[in-house]
């Protein structure tokens, strides 16, 4: 199909010229009004000079979604150059070293926007098996993937082909995820998980996962997740980073008795307490875990998970901005406070950031002088230096000294390009209570 072209009124052209994929209603120099959503599109400037392919969608305040700045791109609208693309994303996760399960396409990092690919590597009847876990979020992107099974089938075989995976399409299970919120907005219906293809003996509601190991190379730690009707794709794999930064560093910490208390705070399948029970416990100290979350269904994976890496658990279906006065003051060597995004939209800033300010300060209400709060924030709206008011006033309103030994983000599988800070969402700080 032909793309339509749109321009931008004088002076709008700054955030696109400088590869920022996205245009807003506001930025066109004529109305959006009758273009069929997600058909293709060519933004010009002022003066009709190319500045990017792509496609646009009227009904959203996000008009246009950049696919690629180079004018012969002129076919970004189809499967094949889609494929493309997601093969490239696919040998970049390969070049620095992803082997087990991970992002394999991060939407506008990957100059794909409205598109999220998490590859989990799992086993199936003795056999390696893998699952491609996908949203798809916009108008464009769901033109352009009318046949997801065909596409993937291909997508498999070629990644098979280049080198990039040794499991077959046959061992290959897919799942849609289009049951977000955020598809609304772009006038797509929200649908119930679907399973397009499964693969014999693997259970998709109850499957092991091979996550890389927080501080053993090239090894993998099994954590079972619903990858069916689970949150999200089924597990949150951008806090891999985080984890392993924050093992390292308690691999040398000389904790003042043998048994080690952790608090898993919002700790959905336990890849933070379980990943953290392996690394103390091959340093020979008892790992005593308490996991709080108010989905008892996650709370099971999380306890089954910690245990097989040895911790001995207890688990708690509570509210942590409710019910956390339940659990002992000063008692816990270590504390997760990895919460859902509490701000979605910006009129959501005011509640949220007192819902950080309130969790936050129980956190450190509940570690005992000596040890480890780990206070992380998925709200890309949440900004850095809001996310260090609430914990340096959470320390404060403890009368605590503590001190900031770790800053993180999210992990390398979830590549953001600098011209898109909306790609940098995720946070982490970890303060030891002096």
């Amino acid at each position: 199909m032909k793309p339509t072209i749109w321009s931008l009124r004088t002076g709008a052209d700054r955030r696109l010229r400088g590869k920022h994929p996205w245009v807003f209603s506001n930025e066109l120099s004529q109305s959006p009004k009758g273009h069929t959503p997600g058909t293709p599109v060519t933004v010009v400037d002022a003066k009709g000079a190319f500045l990017a392919h792509g496609y646009g969608n009227p009904n959203s305040l996000i008009s246009f979604r950049a696919l690629s700045f180079t004018a012969k791109d002129d076919q970004v609208c189809h499967p094949d150059f889609l494929q493309r693309q997601v093969l490239k994303a696919w040998w970049q996760r390969k070049s620095i070293g992803y082997q087990y399960s991970h992002r394999l396409v991060y939407g506008e990092g990957d100059f794909l926007p409205g598109l999220v690919i998490d590859r989990y590597v799992s086993n199936a009847n003795g056999q390696p098996a893998q699952v491609l876990a996908v949203q798809i979020l916009t108008y464009g992107m769901s033109e352009i993937l009318k046949e997801p099974l065909a596409f993937f089938e291909q997508l498999v075989e070629e990644a098979n082909l280049r080198n990039l995976t040794t499991i077959p399409w046959g061992q290959t299970a897919i799942v849609l995820r289009n049951d977000v919120g955020v598809r609304k907005l772009e006038g797509l219906q929200v649908h119930s998980p679907e399973t397009l293809k499964t693969v014999e003996g693997l259970d998709l509601a109850n499957c092991q996962l091979e996550m890389a190991a927080a501080t053993e190379k090239n090894q993998s730690v099994g954590l079972y997740a619903d990858l069916a009707f689970g949150q999200k794709t089924g597990f949150f794999l951008d806090q891999a980073y985080n984890i392993e930064l924050f093992c390292r560093l308690i691999e040398k910490v000389e904790f003042p008795e043998k048994r080690v208390r952790v608090l898993d705070l919002c700790c959905y399948v336990g890849h933070w307490s379980s990943q953290i029970a392996k690394t103390l416990r091959a340093r020979g100290f008892d790992v005593e875990i308490t996991q709080v979350d108010v989905s008892k269904p996650a709370l099971a994976f999380a306890k089954r998970n910690a245990e097989a890496q040895g911790g001995v658990v207890n688990t708690r279906e509570l509210d942590v901005l409710k019910d956390l006065g339940a659990l002992p003051e000063r008692y816990f060597d270590i504390v997760i406070a990895d919460p859902p995004a509490f701000i979605k939209a910006k009129k959501d800033v005011p509640t949220g950031r007192h819902a950080y300010l309130k969790l936050n300060t129980s956190a450190f209400k509940l570690v005992r002088k000596g040890g480890f709060v780990v206070s992380c924030s998925c709200s890309g709206l949440f900004e850095e230096s809001e996310m260090m008011d609430v914990i340096r006033k959470s320390i404060t309103r403890g009368e605590l000294e503590a001190r900031c030994l770790l800053h993180g983000g999210h992990s390398a599988d979830h590549p953001v390009l600098l011209s898109f800070n909306e790609g940098f969402y995720l946070k982490m700080y970890t303060h030891q209570v002096l």
